[in-house]
């Protein structure tokens, strides 16, 4: 992996060129049907603090307030603790 990574280029998601992030994050969350690749380009991919990914979702943000709100409390108690 290079040191520095660009992250706000143009990156493919799909296919042979696969960042390695995407690749890691696709096989740790697929899709529902069990598939990998990104569908669209709004997947989000929920990551807890210790860079575990938790799901994969195409969900609007705000839908995903109460499980993101659950994962910042879960590393505030990891930190005070």
């Amino acid at each position: 992996m290079p040191e520095k990574m660009d992250f706000f280029e143009k990156n493919d998601v799909n296919g042979a060129n696969t960042r390695e992030v995407y690749r890691y994050l696709k096989q740790q969350a697929p899709n529902d049907d069990g598939t990998t690749d990104i569908r669209w380009n709004f997947a989000k991919f929920l990551i807890d603090h210790e860079g575990k990914s938790i799901k994969r979702s195409t969900a609007s943000p705000d839908d995903l307030r109460p499980e993101i709100e659950a994962l910042l409390a879960k590393k505030e108690a990891a930190a005070s603790s």
